[in-house]
């Protein structure tokens, strides 16, 4: 009997699950207008926050800010931005998210910034939970909620733009919504930024149009990245149902939800392999019911 697909068996509010990237995520289709916007990107210099640059780079915004700690990986992605994107203006600057101090300051450096793309994590290798250690619980919290938390503020107090409203990607995971075992750090962390994502939501969701903020928070897939390979000590299997998906399909998925054809999920937490299509027919319930897509208690 085939291993049934452990993503796929979650269950989800559209009838149709991609595992690549589909012609309906053109950026064309998105009615996302790149012009004259910045895009900063936490953690774009590699793995799906690169693919997600590069992404947005395709879509002609005109200026990409990558953030990340590792100045070698940062060196190698401007030089691919700049070498494929001749128009584009590329800025890298090597920080951590937990330096509050230096993230105000790159956000101040920066001026405006249209999109706020939030990729950077901590995660930890599998391990039951009784082996885990106060201290990298600890650290995983910090950086995945505190960290995220005070950037988030940071970005809410620059000006808005002249002409598009703020817009908040969280990358968040399946780890957030279903116990995967071996990953309480990583799972509780990131089920505790969405809920404050969500208070964040609701909190511009009382402003004026043109004065809100738009977040929206997704789990991008089961993508193969290096950070990925280091969850699993050397030589262990992954678990059974696992399949590696196209780190294009988030990618493409961040910029359809930059767009207004999203504005509906605001607040809401949604999956990249969800069909866009069967998503937007989902917009009167969505309207209708306030927790629909959220975190919360499902009676």
């Amino acid at each position: 009997m085939a291993t049934k697909i452990l993503t796929e068996s979650i269950p989800r509010p559209v009838q149709t699950y991609h595992r690549t990237t589909y012609p309906r995520l053109a950026f064309e289709k998105s009615d996302f207008n790149g012009h004259d916007k910045t895009v900063l990107i936490t953690g774009g210099a590699t793995g799906i926050g690169f693919a997600t640059a590069k992404a947005f780079a395709k879509a002609g915004v005109q200026r990409i800010v990558i953030v990340s700690r590792s100045p070698e990986p940062q060196k190698k992605a401007r030089a691919e931005l700049e070498a494929t994107f001749a128009k584009l203006q590329v800025k890298t600057h090597s920080a951590s998210v937990t330096d509050y101090g230096r993230m105000a300051e790159i956000l101040r450096e920066t001026g405006r910034i249209d999109i706020l793309v939030l990729s950077a994590m901590a995660d930890h290798p599998f391990t039951p939970v009784h082996e885990v250690s106060t201290d990298k619980l600890d650290e995983v919290f910090q950086m995945n909620v505190i960290a995220q938390f005070d950037l988030i503020k940071s970005f809410l107090a620059l000006p808005m733009p002249d002409h598009s409203q703020k817009t908040v990607l969280a990358i968040n995971t399946l780890a957030a919504q279903t116990v995967l075992p071996g990953l309480v750090g990583y799972g509780s962390s990131k089920a505790a930024m969405l809920h404050v994502l969500q208070h964040f939501a609701d909190q511009e969701s009382t402003k004026a149009v043109g004065e809100r903020a738009k977040f929206v928070s997704y789990h991008p897939g089961v993508i193969w990245t290096e950070n990925v390979a280091k969850m699993l000590p050397p030589g262990a299997p992954w678990p059974e149902g696992v399949e590696w998906e196209d780190i294009q399909l988030p990618a493409n998925f961040a910029v359809w939800l930059a767009g207004p054809q999203s504005d509906f999920l605001h607040g809401r937490f949604v999956w990249a392999q969800w069909d866009v299509e069967e998503l937007i027919a989902l917009k009167e319930k969505v309207e209708k019911e306030p927790n629909f897509l959220r975190l919360g208690l499902v009676l």
